[in-house]
Formats: C-alpha cells, sequence, structure tokens
C-alpha cells in the first residue's frame, strides 16, 4: 500500500503498537496496514494534495492560532480534515477524520466515537479534547468554506 492516501472512505489511522513500523488506517468497510509513522503518512497525504504539512499546519496557525493538536486540511477542495488526539509526533496519536464524525459521547474514562456509516471507536482520549478538536474543526470548515464561496 506505498501509494495510499487519505481520501473520505478514512474514519482515522493510528500508529500500530503491535509493529511500530506500521500505521494503521480504517477505514468505513476495510483496515489497511501501511509501512510508515502516523506523521510522515499525513505529511505524504498533504504532498499529494498539493501542500506541505507545515504549510496547512501553518494555515491554522495563522488564522486561528491553533499551535496544539492542529487539525490539517488534506484537501479543501474534498474537505477533507483530519485532527490529532495528541501530539502528532506521539505513537498514542490517533488522527480522525472530521469529516466523517457523526456523534461523540463520552464514556468513563474513553470516548465513543460514532462514525458516519455505523463504525463505533471507544478511545481512551478525554471527551473534552475530541470536543475542543471537533469545534475547531467546525470553525476551519466554515471559514475555508466561506473563502471558496468569495472566490466564485
Amino acid at each position: 500500500m506505498k501509494n495510499y492516501v487519505l481520501n473520505n472512505n478514512v474514519l482515522c489511522f493510528t500508529q500500530d503498537y503491535t509493529n511500530e513500523d506500521n500505521v494503521v488506517v480504517i477505514e468505513k468497510n476495510n483496515i489497511i496496514n501501511i509501512k510508515s509513522t502516523s506523521l510522515k503518512f499525513i505529511k505524504k497525504c498533504c504532498k499529494v494534495y498539493g501542500h506541505s504539512y507545515n504549510l496547512q499546519r501553518q494555515f491554522i496557525i495563522d488564522n486561528f492560532n491553533y499551535y496544539i493538536k492542529t487539525p490539517i486540511v488534506i484537501s479543501e477542495y474534498k474537505m477533507i480534515i483530519f485532527f490529532p488526539t495528541s501530539a502528532p509526533s506521539s505513537k498514542d496519536c490517533i488522527w480522525i477524520s472530521y469529516n466523517n464524525v457523526d456523534r461523540y459521547v463520552k464514556d468513563n474514562n474513553y470516548t465513543k466515537i460514532y462514525f458516519k456509516g455505523g463504525k463505533i471507536l471507544n478511545i481512551k482520549v478525554s471527551y473534552s479534547t475530541i470536543d475542543n478538536q471537533i469545534t475547531k474543526c467546525i470553525k476551519i470548515e466554515k471559514f475555508i468554506r466561506n473563502m471558496m464561496n468569495e472566490t466564485v
């Protein structure tokens, strides 16, 4: 899966706990293993869509001052936005597709994420972290849609 890139079917991805050389990508109907780190993988995907990771990150910082756990716009035209659950360089970081989140609820020490299409993921990340990240993504999406409407 050397040429695999993030797309609208991807729900999330994270470093494989059993093999640190692999990333586990969870799609709506599939699970894929890719030889990479999560950070290298998202950087590669940004390049495929025509931007560098650092440029996309800087865009968010410049417009929103989101320095920590910065969401990344993979494609503004397909409106593919992923957000990290912790520091992007952390092995525990899960990158979640904002576009595929249907809803999320607090479940003891976990957050249960319901994805469009029916999959449910229980992650050991606080509800407030997920809520903050989703709120950031809502603002980013609105900003980009407004920018795109102004250019038409």
